[in-house]
């Protein structure tokens, strides 16, 4: 019985199942520890027991590995605040709960964004940008609109000052846990980032208050 024939580059088998999947666990891994251009496309193939031609069929090349690792756990957040403003419902405490959420559930995230998308490779940067960020501006312009109809915020109100500032409230804890753990003697646990949320939330509100 002839087998069926299969695309240049296509995965069989084990690959076809979980091949992506490893791939992604294990550029997580290897860019977290050593940075983007620190790992080699070989390298990542290694790690996920497969080889570099399954990172052009997947992703085209380690810059698309790279985006599609972010965007696995950006986009689902992105589309619910973007489902919250067409209902009216989103909110600076919403913003504020999906992003420190996102950030306790895969705390690599931080230390890749600020490393890699913030100081790194620029192609990367206007990635970031043109997917995240220029997505987040209308999210947070109607949020804003909202929360100045129902007298919560001033009118004067910058959005893009408002997305830098959840942003800073958001993420610095998780790139801070070092210090916080060594160097203030506070469990960075799920209590502690319950508080934080709170505790960003009401800063938010009492700072941005009529």
């Amino acid at each position: 019985m002839r087998r069926k024939a299969t695309r240049p580059g296509r995965p069989s088998g084990r690959d076809d199942r979980d091949v992506r999947a490893e791939l992604l666990q294990a550029a997580r891994d290897l860019f977290t520890a050593h940075g983007f251009d620190g790992v080699s496309t070989r390298r990542l193939a290694r790690e996920a027991d497969t080889t570099a031609a399954m990172i052009h069929y997947y992703f085209g090349d380690k810059h698309g590995l790279f985006r599609a690792l972010l965007e696995e756990q950006l986009a689902p957040r992105l589309a619910r605040l973007e489902s919250l403003a067409s209902e009216r419902q989103a909110t600076l405490e919403s913003l504020a709960t999906i992003y420190i959420s996102m950030f306790q559930e895969n705390p690599w995230m931080p230390r890749l964004m600020f490393r890699e998308v913030l100081e790194g490779d620029a192609k990367l940067r206007d990635q970031f940008a043109a997917r995240v960020a220029g997505r987040l501006i209308p999210v947070i312009e109607d949020a804003l609109r909202e929360e100045r109809a129902a007298g919560r915020v001033r009118t004067d109100v910058e959005p893009v000052a408002v997305v830098v500032t959840v942003m800073s409230l958001c993420v610095y804890p998780f790139l801070a846990k070092p210090l916080i753990e060594a160097g203030f003697g506070k469990k960075f646990d799920a209590d502690f980032v319950a508080y934080w949320r709170d505790h960003v939330v009401r800063l938010l509100y009492k700072g941005l208050q009529p």
